[in-house]
């Protein structure tokens, strides 16, 4: 496997930068879920199951 990547004949750029890409993305993800606001979390994840609420124009 190492020797193909090895003989790649100037694709290893591609290679990296889709490497880094791919990284970059995931952490940036993964920051963003842990920084997320708990409370929203909760909110969202009840938000199937929640009563919904009523505007006056539907029949229940």
């Amino acid at each position: 496997m190492f020797k193909q990547i090895k003989d790649l004949a100037g694709g290893e750029f591609y290679l990296i930068a889709s490497l880094l890409i791919f990284m970059i993305f995931f952490i940036m993800v993964g920051i963003y879920l842990i920084r997320m606001n708990k409370s929203h979390i909760a909110e969202m994840s009840n938000l199937p199951i929640s009563e919904p609420q009523s505007n006056g124009y539907e029949e229940v």
